[in-house]
């Protein structure tokens, strides 16, 4: 100990080490911050602060005036904060607002799952709507009595939009996902035909077992385009059937946009026609329409 001590003092005395040390005292003991800690604590005797030193530096290396320096963080996003305890000098580091509300942002992002569509989906809202005529308000009015009766912890059944294309079904569905989304209700929100499609690949894998139950479990889904995959009895009664009939049972919601009326949807449900499928077809139906509101969306095609 006494050879490091005598190292210590010798490398000291070297003028170029020297003159650092005293630059890094004098910026530090000149800071505004410290400065003002140091006066808010008259009660810290002279030995306490050159114990505290490098307390005092590790603070101002990080804080130009009252403002964090992010690219000089100890802790990426927290902020030091000088306190004394004790009677000595000491540091802790506390969250930035900033930093709070990135990680809440990606926090709530991971409610909202959305596969296989577009990423401007994303920013769909209800102030954006488009509710220019009374079909279009219907539609805006129970999707907002849908986001209230989840945010409230009520049970309350899905939407069935449906209507022509381009007339705003998706970006409704995406505005309430994003609305749940803030109110910590995790949703997810999938394209049809590109979930049918993954559900497809997964069956080949010892995935598929999971990827079916997080769509059963999820609290809210929304399923956009419906009627627009590529329909199969293993699709119908295996996929959709399964999903669906969970989630009725359980009292989940489901929320669906389509092309097609409920009686369309039921038409490409039953695949050749037959007596077999219609029936199963009507099943499926009957999960969809007893849980689920029907709204028609009508309007010009505004992807054009």
């Amino acid at each position: 100990m006494e050879r490091i001590n005598q190292a210590l003092s010798q490398l000291m005395n070297r003028k170029e080490v020297r003159e650092a040390y005293e630059s890094i005292r004098k910026r530090t003991l000149n800071h505004p911050g410290v400065i003002a800690f140091l006066n808010a604590h008259p009660e810290l005797e002279e030995k306490a602060i050159e114990i505290g030193f490098t307390k005092l530096s590790e603070y101002a290396e990080q804080m130009d005036g009252k403002t964090f320096i992010d690219e000089q963080a100890v802790i990426p996003g927290h902020q030091p904060v000088l306190y004394v305890d004790l009677g000595q000098i000491a540091i802790r580091y506390e969250e930035t607002v900033a930093h709070r509300q990135a990680r809440r942002q990606k926090e709530m992002d991971r409610k909202f799952k959305s596969l296989f569509l577009p990423e401007e989906v994303r920013e769909a809202s209800f102030e954006s709507f488009d509710w220019a005529d009374d079909a279009r308000k219907i539609a805006l009015r129970e999707a907002m009595r849908f986001v209230t009766g989840m945010k409230s912890g009520q049970k309350v059944n899905g939407l069935y939009l449906h209507g022509s294309f381009g007339v705003g079904k998706t970006y409704l569905l995406a505005a309430i996902a994003n609305e749940l989304k803030v109110a910590d209700v995790e949703t997810i929100l999938v394209h049809a035909p590109g979930f049918v499609s993954e559900a497809k690949r997964k069956i080949r894998t010892d995935s598929f077992d999971s990827f079916l139950t997080s769509f059963q479990h999820v609290p809210v889904l929304l399923i956009d385009d419906i009627g627009a995959e590529a329909i199969s009895p293993w699709v119908r009664d295996e996929l959709f059937g399964i999903i669906l009939q969970y989630r009725m049972m359980h009292r989940l919601p489901t929320l669906y946009s389509s092309n097609f009326s409920g009686e369309e949807l039921e038409t490409h449900f039953s695949i050749d026609g037959s007596a077999q499928n219609k029936m199963k077809a009507q099943r499926l139906m009957q999960r969809i329409s007893t849980t689920t509101t029907q709204i028609e969306l009508k309007g010009e095609n505004r992807r054009r």
